[in-house]
């Protein structure tokens, strides 16, 4: 195909769905500038989620593993968008049949933050004995409680901005926030630590973006990959994901999976554990940066095999084989 075959097939206005909340969308118009300093014409159609509508549920409790990209996907299956843009760590480990992940954009800081009270002037090595730290996920609850088994570690949901103004209004010591959503909504100033990877593993994803095509969309694939498209960025996701689908199970599971370049080698580090701190596995791994999806599965099933097969059984109990075959994740 020509380029101005290739061209004529991309519709224009290109439709780019989001979700509607203020980080999605900003991370929605990094995209469309960008398709737009290119050449192209870029509309956003914003689209209601049922994480954006259960805000009082935690997300583990949902049970509905794409709680934040379902919606997308099937505007995305039924031509109502071209393409959709998501955060990379919502979008599930397999993308459903008739959809093709076509780019990642390049990532942020991947790691997570606390966010102190304004009462509390420390750090996060600085918090008192029984204090009450708040957070949306398992993975950093789990962390949290390994690192320090005194924590109190409380659920909180709610959008970046409303999470800090819960913050303000709860006796917490402080809460834990992805240094991403904060950095990308101009609320840098509200990090007091950002989190050294060897206490709290990043999420699977944490501060990159995903955008979605139908798979027969060639000439929009190539488009978006070619614009968007991050090289490094992309060799981390590919190890990430191929972790988190051989372990399985999702938000449901604390588990946590970061890559990233040193010098030629891609360096995975990797962990599962126990909802209470318990059980703690976790464990490293180096090679060329094309093979990180091998090594991704190699490390996955190592860290099964040391402990984290009982974690999941007791996390997932019944449900672990059909979560881990869902094609779904939040």
């Amino acid at each position: 195909m020509t380029l101005d075959h290739a061209r004529m097939s991309i519709s224009d206005p290109l439709v780019l769905g989001t979700r509607g909340s203020e980080l999605a969308l900003r991370q929605a118009n990094v995209v469309r500038s960008k398709l737009e300093a290119a050449g192209y014409r870029v509309e956003l159609q914003t689209i209601t989620t049922r994480g954006d509508e259960a805000t009082d549920t935690p997300i583990s409790e949902i049970g509905d593993e794409a709680v934040f990209t379902k919606e997308l996907d099937r505007a995305l299956l039924g031509g109502s968008v071209d393409l959709a843009v998501h955060s990379l760590k919502d979008i599930p480990s397999t993308v459903p049949s008739g959809l093709a992940l076509a780019a990642i954009g390049e990532r942020e800081d991947p790691r997570d933050a606390f966010v102190a009270h304004p009462s509390f002037d420390g750090h996060l090595h600085d918090l008192p004995e029984g204090a009450t730290v708040a957070t949306a996920s398992l993975r950093r609850t789990a962390q949290l409680l390994t690192w320090r088994s005194d924590l109190e570690v409380v659920p909180v949901r709610g959008n970046v901005d409303t999470r800090i103004e819960k913050l303000r209004e709860n006796d917490w010591s402080g809460m834990v926030l992805a240094v991403a959503g904060l950095a990308r909504l101009g609320l840098s100033v509200h990090i007091r630590d950002r989190i050294d990877p060897s206490l709290i593993v990043p999420a699977v994803g944490q501060g990159a973006l995903g955008i979605a095509c139908r798979e027969d969309q060639d000439a929009l694939c190539d488009l978006l990959r070619e614009t968007l498209h991050h090289d490094a960025s992309g060799f981390a996701a590919d190890a990430e994901r191929a972790f988190l689908k051989t372990v399985g199970g999702g938000c449901q599971v604390p588990l946590g999976a970061w890559a990233h370049l040193d010098d030629d080698m891609l360096v995975l580090d990797a962990c599962i554990a126990a909802l209470d701190g318990s059980e703690h596995y976790r464990d490293e791994r180096r090679c060329a940066p094309e093979d990180g999806a091998t090594v991704g599965r190699e490390l996955a099933a190592d860290l099964l095999a040391m402990g984290g097969d009982h974690i999941l059984d007791d996390v997932l109990g019944e449900s672990r084989e059909e979560t881990s075959n869902s094609p779904f994740r939040p």
